[in-house]
């Protein structure tokens, strides 16, 4: 394989450097698709600056893989060690290629049609694509077999998903630095990606090869945490930003049947040419029937007229799952039995027209999620055996409570477990008479949030 010959510019990394072989894959229509998908999808109609696109952030992702790949493997052959830089490289630049249009509003949506019951469709459609003739040829003149890359993927080695998919592997490094920065809001996705990455190690857990972390960055993992908790709140789940997915939802809902996307997505040959800018352009540009819905969505979504918060609760994800399995089920039981029925009684009641209501709910977080580094099998390396007298490998959970100064974060165990925020939306014309009712004095529009760990 040719040495890197190739230099992007990167506003995040500086040069991301490229060899011959991925230069070409680069340069191939499925990859360049992602030119023309947003990153941030909503929230680019509240922070103006965040309209970068998927392409930036999977060369990112590439470039940090195998940064990965030199710290974890730096025991292996010459040859051994360029073929895992290789394989996690590719792991990461095409880990988002099969994102439709508006990123995860299509899973939601689109895909849902194309894989019933599977939330995230686009992780299901990547192997369909990387094993197509249209990529394939092009990954395997990069020495990998797509193969090798969907096993990676799915975790056959812990070790490799871990630093590209893991709670802090590349891709969420990326997307944390990346996104923050093109949002404005630097302040919350500070991650010393060079630094975590360079004191990243494998060794034995339970007698189990595992990606472990040096005690010495415990202070860097823990701050790109709580960023990461700040960008999800701030940023990614901002009211406005979550408003403009709705509308980017219903309006590709609305328009799956009359453009047949589900079909035009599972044909691979239409599927490189579905993206953000040609959809809005197919929607826009017809007037018949069928798409006028959707063309409504989209006229509102182009000229910022977006639905309004008038309810919004913050709710453990344990209590939503005693309610319902299923989280969006759930959240829309929650939302009517407290909220929206008792709205549509009271509009009956005063001789108005129903309001259109319009449910949001955020997956489960918390600003300090253990559960998510011993599901991937990610533990802390110390060595001297300073913070557990006889243990060099350690859970999250174990370094933080043994870190004397962790503990003013950890006063109360029981307020850091996972929630669902819940939020209600509806029309302009409805909300300003919904805000004014007095049953709007007791519902929770802006929550405490120190009683809670969302």
């Amino acid at each position: 394989m040719k040495q890197d010959n190739r230099a992007v510019r990167d506003p995040i990394h500086g040069y991301i450097r490229l060899n011959e072989a991925e230069n070409a894959l680069i340069d191939s229509p499925f990859i360049q698709r992602l030119r023309w998908v947003s990153q941030l999808s909503g929230v680019k109609l509240v922070f103006p600056g965040g309209t970068h696109n998927r392409l930036a952030h999977i060369m990112g992702v590439m470039h940090l893989s195998g940064s990965y790949a030199e710290s974890v493997y730096d025991d292996l052959s010459t040859e051994e060690l360029k073929y895992n830089r290789q394989l996690a490289r590719l792991a990461g630049l095409l880990h988002d290629v099969a994102h439709g249009a508006f990123s995860h509003a299509y899973d939601d949506t689109v895909y849902k049609l194309v894989y019933p019951g599977n939330p995230h469709g686009h992780d299901t459609h990547r192997y369909k694509l990387i094993q197509s003739e249209y990529l394939k040829p092009l990954i395997e003149a990069c020495g990998v077999e797509p193969q090798a890359i969907i096993d990676l993927w799915k975790g056959e080695d812990p070790v490799a998903q871990a630093t590209v998919q893991g709670a802090l592997g590349a891709d969420r490094m990326d997307f944390m630095l990346r996104d923050s920065y093109f949002a404005g809001t630097s302040h919350f996705g500070t991650v010393a990606s060079s630094r975590i990455i360079s004191n990243s190690i494998i060794a034995e857990h339970n007698g189990k090869r595992s990606l472990h972390y040096r005690t010495k960055v415990l202070d860097d993992i823990f701050q790109a945490l709580l960023g990461r908790f700040y960008m999800y709140r701030g940023v990614y789940f901002h009211k406005a930003s979550s408003a403009a997915d709705i509308l980017i939802k219903r309006m590709l809902s609305a328009a799956a049947e009359p453009l047949n996307l589900a079909e035009r997505t599972t044909n691979l040959e239409e599927f490189q040419f579905i993206n953000e800018y040609t959809l809005i352009g197919e929607i826009m540009s017809r007037n018949d029937k069928e798409i006028h819905k959707a063309k409504d969505y989209c006229t509102r979504l182009l000229q910022r007229d977006l639905p309004k918060l008038v309810w919004e609760t913050i709710v453990p994800e344990k209590v939503v799952k005693t309610i319902s399995s299923d989280l969006e089920r759930g959240s829309k039981l929650i939302a009517h039995e407290q909220f929206i029925d008792k709205i549509k009684a009271i509009s009956e009641k005063n001789g108005h027209e129903t309001p259109e209501f319009y449910i949001f709910n955020t997956y489960p977080m918390s600003t300090i999620d253990h559960d998510e580094f011993n599901a991937g099998n990610i533990y802390i390396w110390d060595k001297r055996e300073r913070l557990v007298p006889g243990k060099r490998s350690l859970t999250f959970s174990e370094a933080i409570q043994s870190t004397s100064y962790f503990k003013s974060f950890l006063s109360n165990v029981e307020d850091r477990q996972r929630y669902v925020m819940i939020r209600v939306y509806t029309d302009r014309k409805d909300a300003a008479w919904i805000r004014k009712h007095e049953f709007q004095n007791q519902s929770k529009i802006e929550p405490d949030i120190s009683q809670t760990s969302y």
